[in-house]
């Protein structure tokens, strides 16, 4: 059996593997030739789309249980042409009853009607095209199957090498936007700090203003203080994102379909920082998160790949 196809699989331990994916096969034996092809895009579920000779239907199931194992999700396409030994071949049947019949009604109508007697056996045949049917008759579908199942195997293999390769670069990406927004993080709750500090002191400058001579009560201070800090303090929420964070590197390093968890880490990173924003009301922490949700942003389309 002579075999070409786009590369080989390197097996190993998988981390990240995307969607997108392409291989191809050309394989060949005793009297057969087989050309396959597979594509895969990103998409929410498994869904594959066959391309196969008719008479092969009965093995798409099969085909789908294969490639279902190996891609689990993604819109694939699947393409496969198959000649020789096996395949299906025109078979010809007549039917003798209803050709006796036709050619007694011809001759009736030549003897009743001024119509001249000379009609040939080509002019039957193209004028009575139900006299001779065509249907395939298919060889043993096992047989076929035996031909196929392992070059399938090998173009599988060839998809997830592409699609492991496409995956180790989705995740160095995806690590570097991480470590930026967790510096960004950090960031912020080193300028949360600061900023409720100032907007302590201005608290007290703002009293001091309105109440002139008169000395500040640091009791009634104190509490006017603690509110300002309670208001202003986004400490549930950097915890929460460094947590979410930390999580997303744990998904980044398993196997298996992890995608749809990624994405909805994101979103949650997404809610964390808007809060973080509308309740420091700083300028300086508003333009970190604008930052943070820029790379979020960014994460969000390359998640949408990721298996």
């Amino acid at each position: 059996m002579r075999r070409q196809g786009t590369g080989c699989r390197k097996f190993g331990v998988i981390m990240l593997r995307s969607m997108t994916t392409f291989a191809s096969q050309d394989v060949s034996g005793d009297g057969w030739t087989c050309a396959m092809e597979l594509k895969s895009v990103n998409g929410r579920y498994f869904d594959v789309r066959f391309r196969l000779p008719r008479w092969m239907g009965a093995l798409e199931d099969r085909f789908r249980r294969k490639i279902q194992e190996k891609l689990l999700r993604g819109r694939v396409d699947f393409t496969l042409q198959y000649e020789g030994e096996g395949a299906a071949k025109a078979v010809f049947d007549v039917d003798i009853g209803l050709g006796r019949s036709y050619l007694d009604a011809t001759k009736r109508l030549c003897q009743e009607l001024p119509l001249e007697d000379n009609l040939n056996l080509y002019e039957v045949l193209t004028l009575l095209k139900d006299v001779i049917t065509s249907k395939e008759q298919v060889q043993d579908l096992d047989v076929v199957w035996q031909h196929l199942e392992g070059p399938l195997e090998e173009l599988l293999d060839m998809a997830l090498t592409m699609a492991e390769n496409e995956g180790a670069r989705l995740e160095k990406d995806l690590q570097g936007r991480l470590n930026k927004i967790a510096h960004l993080v950090d960031a912020i709750s080193k300028r949360s700090g600061e900023h409720l500090h100032e907007a302590q002191e201005a608290l007290k400058d703002r009293l001091q203003a309105i109440l002139a001579d008169v000395s500040i009560d640091e009791a009634r201070f104190a509490q006017e203080a603690a509110l300002l800090a309670d208001k202003l303090d986004i400490t549930e929420e950097i915890v929460r994102s460094r947590s979410h964070i930390a999580q997303f590197k744990k998904y980044l390093a398993m196997n298996g379909t992890v995608g749809k968890r990624l994405d909805f880490l994101v979103q949650e990173l997404f809610r964390e920082v808007n809060t973080m924003a509308s309740k420091s009301s700083d300028p300086e922490i508003s333009h970190l998160v604008v930052e943070i949700k820029a790379e979020l942003e960014k994460m969000r389309e390359q998640i949408q790949n990721v298996v």
